[in-house]
C-alpha cells in the first residue's frame, strides 16, 4: 500500500465516491460542491493519488463545532486514518478558537461507530446531562 498523506482539498466527485464506499447515499454534484465550499475545516487522506478518507467540521467560531462525514473506505479502516482525521479536525478547530474558549464538539456517529468516538472523549446521548441526539431529513420540492 502507498503511504498515507493528508491534505485539505477534494472534489465533489471524490466526496460522493467516499460516501458510496461506506454505503451512504450519493448526493447531487451541486450539493457536494456547496457542502465542501462551506466546510470550515477539511482533512482528506490519500494513498498515493487515491482518496481513501475524509472528515469535515462546521465551526461557528464561537462555541459550536459540528464534526461531519468522517468516512474511511472499508479497506483502509482499522489503520489509524480515522483517528488522524478526527484529531486533525479537533486541532484545527481549537487553533481557530481564542484562548480560553470552550468549544462544544458535536457529531452524529454512524450506527456501530460510537466506541470509535468515545476514544476521543465523546459521550453517548442520552446521558445525565444531555438528551438524545436527533436528526431530520427534508427534500426541497
Amino acid at each position: 500500500m502507498s503511504e498515507i498523506t493528508y491534505s485539505e482539498c477534494m472534489t465533489p466527485e471524490e466526496y460522493n465516491f467516499l460516501r458510496k464506499s461506506v454505503g451512504w447515499s450519493e448526493i447531487t454534484a451541486g450539493q457536494a460542491k456547496r457542502g465542501l465550499e462551506n466546510t470550515t475545516f477539511l482533512v482528506v487522506a490519500r494513498a498515493g493519488e487515491e482518496i481513501v478518507a475524509m472528515g469535515r467540521v462546521l465551526f461557528d467560531y464561537g462555541y459550536t463545532a459540528y464534526i461531519g462525514d468522517v468516512i474511511v473506505c472499508p479497506e483502509y479502516q482499522e489503520q489509524g486514518i480515522g483517528s488522524e482525521i478526527v484529531n486533525g479536525l479537533i486541532e484545527k478547530t481549537l487553533n481557530a478558537a481564542e484562548d480560553g474558549d470552550r468549544i462544544m464538539f458535536i457529531l452524529g456517529a454512524a450506527k456501530g461507530k460510537e466506541a470509535f468516538y468515545e476514544k476521543f472523549g465523546f459521550n453517548r446521548r442520552p446521558n445525565d446531562m444531555s438528551g438524545h441526539g436527533m436528526s431530520m431529513y427534508k427534500t426541497k420540492e
